[in-house]
């Protein structure tokens, strides 16, 4: 029968210094691989989270447009059916108020309503300082918030009686620098043009209206209306 090789002991040392060798070499090949292979998967990983990063500020970037763009039109829209609703409501207030009468005298009562317009067409030159506006038609208790000789042009309103006063100041502004305030005794604004609120106003106080320089506009309107005297009034007496 046939024997295995026999082999001395320095036949076996070499034998296993070459399988050592061959398995290191396999064990680096394998760590190599591995190395190399962690680092292409590192490496994609990044390039992957740097798109998706790049997509997701992208898409936020679009998004905030959008929604800005969104809210500037929401704005618009919402200014411009508040002026709609303004210019109805002026229009009806001014509808309703009471005819002037100049030879009649009639009471300063809350609920009052006074009003003055200028409808004609108004410019003040840019960079001039700003000018107080007179009224050439009014609407008003005659004894009252407005001296009207029924000749004069009006600029001026002296507050009768003390207490809460519904304010409005309407225009139609044909341009887009400039505006129009109406002030307490020149120095306090009350409102601007286009708007409505509620002020409480001393006695004597004076309300002018003033257009600033590069306005132009025209049908411009002061209504106000006291909603409660601060002082009790008897009733069927003047004050």
């Amino acid at each position: 029968s046939d024997k295995p090789p026999e082999y001395n002991q320095g036949q076996v040392q070499e034998i296993n210094k070459k399988v050592d060798s061959k398995i290191q070499r396999v064990e680096e090949n394998i760590l190599q691989w591995i190395d190399e292979e962690t680092k292409t998967l590192k490496d994609t990983l990044e390039k992957d989270i740097v798109s998706i990063r790049t997509e997701v500020d992208t898409k936020n970037i679009e998004m905030n447009s959008k929604v800005q763009t969104s809210i500037a039109d929401l704005k618009e829209e919402i200014t411009e059916k508040v002026a709609i609703i303004d210019n109805k409501l002026m229009d009806n207030i001014f509808d309703t108020a009471t005819d002037y009468i100049p030879n009649d005298t009639q009471e300063q009562s809350p609920g009052s309503v006074k009003a003055m317009w200028n409808k004609n067409e108004i410019a003040v030159p840019r960079g001039d300082d700003p000018r107080i506006i007179c009224f050439n038609w009014i609407n008003c208790n005659s004894g009252g918030a407005i001296d009207d000789d029924g000749v004069s042009d009006m600029h001026t309103v002296v507050i009768p009686i003390a207490g809460p006063y519904l304010l409005s100041l309407g225009c139609q502004l044909m341009g887009h620098s400039g505006g129009i305030q109406l002030k307490r005794n020149k120095r306090e604004k009350l409102i601007d043009g286009g708007r409505s609120d509620i002020v409480d106003l001393n006695e004597d106080d004076v309300l002018e209206v003033y257009a600033e320089g590069g306005t132009k506009f025209k049908e411009v309107n002061l209504m106000g209306c006291l909603l409660r005297p601060r002082v009790f009034i008897t009733p069927g007496t003047t004050m």
